[in-house]
């Protein structure tokens, strides 16, 4: 589960910024809430309003960056720069490092993680956790070489000289399957970031498993409650695939996806006959493949109690159909596992108190001046019960709007 993020000089982002999911003390929809034996809350979801280009898909690029940079980093040759952006309208901050922290419960146990990072090597790196209530040291690195451990001292001792200053120690401690870091690295190898340097194709339905007529039918049943017009799913087999001149177009997953998968539609003539026909997906429309191809996912996470991120999640999709995937999350009965949903959006319709708590909305807003992006939450206004959080919105009173200035197009 996912407390806190933040980050600090990368991308849009200068100042440190932190988005939380720990519950405030709002009363309301207490069903969107995941309870703690720590007498804390955390939200199922949240949201992330914003104008075009004021950040709110950075923060997200952030995470992702953090996600991958801690599964890949021991796969990293010596002297390889470390790939991060930091933020480029000021001379100090190229450089500053960016920094990444995140805390977060691997079965009800307290991480907290971080690491500051230049383009060439990482500058500190620390990994506590609260196994009886209390911080206890696992790792500490600072100066890119210099280490800190207090207890298997040997053993971690033995990881940090088969490191490199562009590596992490998470990365390569978990490579080594030492066991006191595997629970934290595995909490983000659970992430699902779909943002823009992360490839959706990655993460489409596995042609395999639909194979398995228990799970197709579940896909086809949150198909059918889309009311997309698709009856049901049939899985070609490799000798049935046509080829139709585009595949060299598509990575694996996504020829597999478009080839092998036919979506099966039932009409009636003028006089009451049914007769059923198929589609192939690439036949279908835009939004019945961006809902296609996230079903899995939403399905996966919640069964795992897992955490989904998508920018954009809401592309190619009716609002009602938006607000029906965020439904699923907020739910007790479909999600009884604690999974969580941040995602990006411009659909306004969901600025409504009686879908939202107001800790669940959050808004980005970069300064027209330092062109640095802000991130704060409904929360932090006065807001009454009844007030109308989208018309408010829209006319500015919580900022994170686009000011459309006069002239031609």
């Amino acid at each position: 589960m996912l407390i806190q993020f933040s980050v600090e000089n990368y991308l849009s982002i200068k100042e440190k910024v932190t988005f939380s999911m720990l519950a405030s003390n709002d009363k309301e929809h207490p069903g969107h809430l995941i309870s703690s034996d720590k007498r804390a809350n955390y939200l199922k979801s949240a949201v992330i309003y914003g104008a075009n280009a004021s950040g709110k898909s950075n923060i997200l690029n952030a995470f992702w960056f953090m996600v991958d940079y801690v599964l890949t980093s021991h796969e990293r040759q010596l002297n390889k720069l470390t790939g991060r952006v930091p933020f480029k309208f000021s001379e100090q901050t190229f450089l500053d490092p960016s920094r990444f922290e995140v805390i977060f419960t691997v079965n009800g146990i307290r991480y907290d993680y971080g690491f500051s990072v230049t383009e060439k090597e990482i500058t500190e790196e620390y990994l506590y956790h609260y196994p009886l209530g209390r911080p206890a040291l696992i790792f500490e690195r600072k100066h890119t070489d210099q280490y800190r451990f207090t207890s298997d001292i040997d053993l971690q001792n033995s990881l940090k000289d088969r490191n490199s200053p562009n590596k992490l120690y998470l990365s390569t401690a978990a490579n080594w399957n030492y066991d006191k870091v595997k629970p934290a690295f595995q909490w983000f190898a659970s992430c699902i970031v779909l943002c823009k340097y992360s490839s959706l194709d990655n993460f489409i339905l596995d042609f395999t498993k639909l194979r398995n007529e228990v799970y197709c039918s579940q896909i086809v049943e949150m198909l059918q409650i889309a009311d997309l017009g698709i009856k049901s799913l049939q899985i070609k087999n490799p000798d049935e695939v046509v080829d139709y001149g585009l595949d060299s177009l598509f990575s694996e997953n996504h020829r597999n996806y478009r080839n092998r998968v036919d979506a099966v539609h039932q009409v009636s003539d003028d006089h009451g006959n049914l007769s059923t026909y198929k589609l192939r997906m690439d036949e279908e429309s835009d939004g019945t493949n961006s809902y296609f191809k996230l079903v899995g996912l939403i399905k996966d996470t919640l069964e795992s109690g897992g955490l989904l991120i998508a920018d954009e999640i809401d592309a190619h999709l009716h609002p009602l159909l938006t607000k029906h995937i965020v439904s699923l999350f907020n739910s007790a009965e479909q999600n009884p596992n604690g999974a969580q949903l941040i995602f990006t959006s411009h659909n306004t319709n969901l600025l409504d108190l009686d879908i939202l708590r107001r800790d669940q909305i959050w808004f980005t807003e970069k300064d027209d001046k330092t062109a640095i992006t802000d991130l704060f939450s409904l929360y932090d206004f006065s807001v009454r019960k009844d007030a109308k959080i989208e018309k408010n919105y829209l006319i500015g009173r919580y900022g994170a709007i686009p000011f459309i200035k006069g002239g031609i197009l």
